[in-house]
């Protein structure tokens, strides 16, 4: 397959697309082929990460889901998915309980780039990837089979010395996207997956209104036995089960971001009877709405970071408005989204402040919350909306900042309740590693970077590991937070465990593949021994009362064989 073939397809009668030029009547177009990851279900989950190219995530085999920002996708088999550059993805393997065979998961994720020549100079110039991608970054592959087994063989002989073979590579995987390009159509109507994800859109859509099984199945050109089995089979979840979860989700914002009734909240969420809503409300939740207002209701907001909420939880109550991302916040995202109901921007920790002021404005809040250190501008801005408290900053220590919170929000006693629940938990984890307080145990926690090795040791993982764990620094504190390791440094420094952050965007990723598998990384003695161990961004980058419970709970994992 060459460029001749790809320039041929702008002729493709075939090619039905809308609006500006079609996807494929752009004139020389060239493939390239970054990196091919293969991953199984020993090496999942994959928590969300940052892609700088387009991205392929292509499922083989078992059950999984995409992540992708605020989107969930139960994977399917014959299916590929675009991931745009810039975006977060990850992926989490789908478990039953009721089954005892399931099939291994095992799922291909394949970077690129795409590149113009200039009608000018003839120079290669890097495309816009989601200009020759389905529109909803769905392929439905004609041929599944041929594609794994063409991503297996470029997982290969990617890394081939031969100049010859990593042409053929380059050359295979452009006939890869070609063939996925000139099968796929994105405005067919045809197939069981576009036909899904019609009914999802229209039940996301028009969930205040009636709607039926036969309605759905018409919509989807299915019978409404078919697409009973087969959404449930696809989404976890019946057409009319996820109905019910976007009306009582939304009801949920709707009840603490309005002052209507609940008769009226019943009806604008698409129930004409309130007590059978009431019903449905109490069965998904454990409370009626009732009383879930009564415990909710309150206009406190939360600005400038999403470590707040890790305040807030212990306190028993959920901020009106406050920043949430499902990449930077995922925790709080997945358990406090739904009731939040004026949802802040979190990206990169909080760039977007002139929007996330007006939005706060616009909602009314009562009081404010805001995080340490925000800009004297922020700060008059805030005063114009509501009262704040500005919480302390982390050198007065979380169990100092938590009580602080509680006396300003009057909530004294669940703070003091969540304290001695923790310090339970510690003593709890010191007695499941008795042997840490009986030998010195030497530990290195580091974070990677691109290219970069440092130290990492914020204040919540120098509290719990070597405060409250007792372990013994494998490089002293003395040396600055952020210094650059060599890989001898973490050889000769004779630590018995390794925690490592990694950075979770395409290009640390990328150097991490070629670090782990070089001989320099490999003699290190506690990778030999089997104790060196990967930390996912939250908690342990977080310091928040939430955080330390979450990372004293992952220590006991980490160091023992107990789970807590």
């Amino acid at each position: 397959m060459d460029l001749h073939m790809l320039n041929e397809a702008k002729n493709d009668p075939t090619d039905r697309s809308s609006g500006t030029a079609s996807r494929l009547e752009q004139p020389d177009i060239m493939a390239r082929l970054w990196n091919v990851e293969i991953f199984h279900a020993v090496e999942l989950p994959m928590e969300q990460q940052l892609t700088f190219q387009p991205a392929l995530v292509i499922p083989f085999s078992g059950e999984a889901n995409l992540y992708q920002a605020k989107q969930l996708t139960r994977m399917i088999k014959g299916c590929a998915y675009y991931c745009a550059p810039g975006s977060t993805f990850g992926i989490q393997g789908c478990t039953h309980a009721f089954s005892m065979n399931q099939e291994q998961i095992m799922v291909a994720i394949v970077h690129f780039d795409l590149y113009q020549a200039s009608d000018s100079s003839g120079a290669w110039m890097r495309a816009e990837a989601s200009a020759f991608m389905p529109s909803d970054g769905l392929f439905v592959l004609g041929s599944p089979e041929r594609i794994h087994m063409l991503c297996r063989s470029l997982h290969r002989n990617l890394d081939t010395q031969s100049p010859m073979e990593r042409w053929r590579v380059q050359l295979d995987f452009q006939e890869m996207i070609y063939t996925m390009l000139s099968e796929n159509d994105p405005r067919s109507k045809n197939g069981r997956v576009q036909a899904l994800e019609r009914v999802k859109e229209y039940i996301e859509e028009h969930f205040d209104e009636d709607i039926t099984i036969d309605q759905l199945a018409a919509l989807a050109d299915l019978s409404p036995k078919y697409l009973v089995e087969v959404y449930k089979k696809t989404y976890g979840l019946s057409a009319m089960e996820y109905l019910a979860q976007i009306r009582l989700n939304k009801a949920k914002q709707f009840m603490l971001g309005s002052d209507a009734l609940l008769r009226d909240i019943a009806h604008i969420v698409g129930y004409k009877d309130e007590f059978y809503f009431s019903r449905k409300f109490k069965k998904a939740f454990g409370i009626s709405p009732s009383q879930y207002l009564k415990n909710q209701k309150n206009k406190w907001a939360m600005y400038g970071s999403s470590t707040l909420l890790g305040y807030a939880i212990p306190l028993h109550f959920t901020p009106y408005a406050a920043p949430l991302h499902p990449k930077w916040s995922q925790y709080y995202y997945d358990s406090l989204g739904p009731e939040i109901p004026v949802q802040l921007d979190a990206y990169r920790q909080n760039h977007n402040k002139a929007a996330n002021l007006a939005k706060l404005a616009a909602a009314r809040p009562e009081f404010i919350i805001c995080a340490a250190g925000i800009d004297d501008w922020e700060r008059e801005q805030l005063k114009q909306i509501a009262p704040i408290f500005e919480m302390p900053g982390e050198e007065a220590g979380w169990q100092h900042n938590l009580l602080e919170l509680a006396r300003i929000v009057d909530r004294q006693h669940e703070a003091a309740v969540w304290i001695q629940s923790f310090q339970r938990k510690i003593e709890h984890l010191r007695e499941a590693l008795p042997e840490m307080d009986k030998r010195e145990q030497r530990l290195l926690t580091a974070r990677l970077h691109l290219g970069k090795m440092q130290l990492y040791h914020h204040r919540g993982m120098r509290e719990l590991l070597y405060e409250q764990l007792n372990f013994i620094p494998a490089i002293p504190f003395e040396l600055t937070e952020g210094e650059l390791l060599t890989i001898e440094q973490m050889k000769n420094c004779n630590a018995h465990h390794i925690l490592l952050l990694i950075r979770q965007d395409s290009e640390t990723l990328a150097h991490w593949r070629e670090l782990q598998a070089s001989p320099e990384w490999l003699n290190i003695p506690a990778v030999r021994a089997g104790t060196f161990h990967q930390l996912s961004s939250y908690p342990w980058r977080e310091y928040s009362p939430v955080a330390m419970e979450r990372m004293a709970d992952e220590a006991l994992r980490l160091f023992s064989d107990k789970n807590p």
